[in-house]
């Protein structure tokens, strides 16, 4: 037979769980006197009346909350990890799951209180449990320099309780609710608002992680500071800070940085998109407090020993995941987790990273290394030509080569200095607004090969492409040329689509397509000049060009008319 104490625990088990189910008004005490085994009279005589049955639940804690139960654990041990950072994950905590800070039940157990006196003493006391352990950890995020002297504790105390009450209560009823992230970062900004103006938080001690941060920051003075200054709620050190990118009002800033060993990783992108946009996490490592120039010059020290080492040392500056060396018309084209760079006529290397975007710093950086290894192999013989020194009419010369990343802003001024009429003549529509195009895309960063032609002043004056057609069942590829108004009729066309041919043979390339306007007597006179046999079907005043490529379409190339540059 049970003692009274085993049948009283049986007792408050059957009614914990009645109560959850069906509330203390759906509940009776033959409900439970018949879940527990006993009679209602048992019931009556171990616990008492329903309230008094009600009451030992609650105070039997049955309903935990775990977000409570960190912030207690913090409360009694405050060094373990950083105060603020308790608060910040608790409230991201209780947004996500309400109910699991407060229950229906112990939302319930609040109501009762209102008037019923044995409750109402026990959910005091709960109440004043958490009060002060809210209160310890307010206070100790203020001893560390996370909240400034003036906020009162205890009205931050009272804002937290009732904050978690209501997202409880209120959360089941909403059809429509901010999301996670954006919630994430409003608790960040509440927090860094109510840090000190100058805030200085104290050393956290124990094990730190490095992490990796990208972010966009207002480009004003402050901006920078404003990051650092949400970051360091977090007791963050700031290891390495690049600028990667000013465009738009808005710089975009990479940050090495350390954490103490518990901050998540939600927590810190959540700390930074309070003073900031289009923000990154992701692990760091031991290399991250090593500066672009460092290395720069380390990739360039094995470059000297291993020119075809390029690949590589582009990969590791730019910090990709992954790298691949392709045929110039085979693989992905640029994305942003993917960064395409022309190597040579017949190969690109594609770098791939999975965390954030490349920036277009990135590429450029990524662009000149490479160059420098072709540079390093050209001195040992191994290079192949990038480069062509053209005459023009006029008496003047153009030096034809590949595209790079950093021509992006140089094509765009190109397409600024054409009219409005050759812009049309090139792509067919109206077109006056060229910064809203894909830079990367004109300059380079897809399959195939682009083609620049410069002036003597060093200005980019033509631009031509080859594009492999993946609408065509064969090797066939799409070729396209610009040339700057002042630089038309004077052979440069006909120079520019002449190296295109050659590209698109060395690319396997067995057929080349064009899509011309019939009035466009320039582009069609530069296309008998290739020498091909061109087919051509016409809608609509668009004519479809066409022509296979010869065996050997290099041989076209008079040799005494230009010279290679490399």
């Amino acid at each position: 037979m049970k003692s009274h104490d085993e049948q009283r625990q049986q007792i408050l088990a059957a009614a914990a769980e009645l109560f959850a189910v069906n509330g203390y008004g759906g509940t009776s005490m033959r409900m439970v006197a018949q879940k527990a085994g006993v009679t209602t009279r048992m019931v009556k005589r171990l616990v008492g009346d329903r309230a008094q049955l009600f009451a030992d639940v609650m105070a039997a804690k049955v309903t935990a909350s775990e977000a409570a139960d960190r912030v207690a654990a913090a409360a009694d041990a405050p060094n373990v990890e950083p105060p603020l950072v308790v608060l910040l994950e608790a409230a991201a905590e209780i947004f996500a799951e309400p109910e699991r800070s407060w229950s229906s039940l112990e939302l319930e157990a609040l109501i009762v209180a209102q008037h019923d006196d044995v409750v109402r003493s026990v959910e005091s006391a709960r109440l004043q449990e958490r009060w002060a352990n809210m209160k310890t950890v307010t206070e100790h995020t203020r001893q560390a320099g996370g909240i400034d002297p003036d906020v009162d504790g205890d009205a931050f105390v009272h804002f937290a309780l009732a904050l978690s009450v209501g997202l409880a209560v209120v959360d089941p009823l909403l059809n429509k609710r901010p999301s996670q992230a954006n919630w994430n970062a409003l608790m960040a900004s509440v927090g860094a608002a109510i840090g000190p103006v100058d805030l200085l938080t104290a050393a956290q001690p124990g094990a730190r992680k490095p992490w990796r941060l990208r972010i966009d920051v207002v480009d004003r003075p402050g901006g920078l500071p404003k990051l650092v200054r949400a970051l360091s709620t977090l007791h963050a050190y700031v290891v390495r800070s690049t600028v990667l990118a000013v465009k738009d009002g808005s710089r975009t800033i990479d940050l090495a940085l350390t954490l103490p060993e518990r901050i998540s990783p939600e927590a810190l992108l959540a700390a930074a998109m309070s003073a900031g946009s289009n923000g990154y996490v992701t692990k760091g490592s031991p290399d991250d407090d090593l500066d672009v120039p460092t290395r720069v010059l380390d990739g360039a020290i094995e470059l000297v020993t291993n020119p075809g080492s390029g690949p590589l040392a582009a990969a590791r500056l730019v910090e990709a995941d992954s790298f691949e060396v392709t045929d110039a018309a085979e693989g992905v084209d640029d994305g942003p987790d993917v960064l395409r760079l022309q190597w040579s006529a017949s190969q690109h290397v594609t770098l791939h990273r999975h965390w954030a975007p490349f920036a277009r710093a990135e590429m450029t950086r990524a662009s000149s290394l490479l160059r420098l290894a072709d540079s390093l192999a050209s001195l040992e013989g191994d290079a192949e030509t990038r480069g062509w020194v053209e005459p023009i009419k006029g008496r003047e010369t153009v030096w034809i080569r590949l595209a790079r990343p950093d021509d992006a802003d140089a094509v765009v001024a190109m397409h600024e200095r054409c009219s409005e009429r050759t812009r049309y003549l090139r792509y067919l529509q109206s077109v006056s607004e060229w910064r809203g195009l894909n830079l990367r895309w004109l300059s380079g960063g897809h399959r195939g090969a682009t083609l620049v032609a410069m002036s003597e002043a060093g200005v980019i004056v033509g631009l031509g492409h080859v594009f492999p057609d993946e609408s065509s069942g064969t090797r066939a590829a799409e070729i396209a040329v610009i040339i700057q108004d002042d630089y038309q009729h004077r052979g440069l066309g006909t120079r520019l689509t002449r190296h295109l041919l050659e590209l698109s043979e060395h690319l396997g390339i067995q057929e080349v397509v064009g899509t011309v306007l019939a009035e466009n007597a320039g582009m069609l006179r530069v296309l008998e000049l290739s020498g091909l046999n061109w087919t051509r079907t016409s809608e609509e005043g668009v004519l479809a060009m066409r022509a296979s490529l010869p065996v050997a379409a290099s041989a076209a190339q008079d040799p005494g008319r230009s010279s290679p540059r490399t």
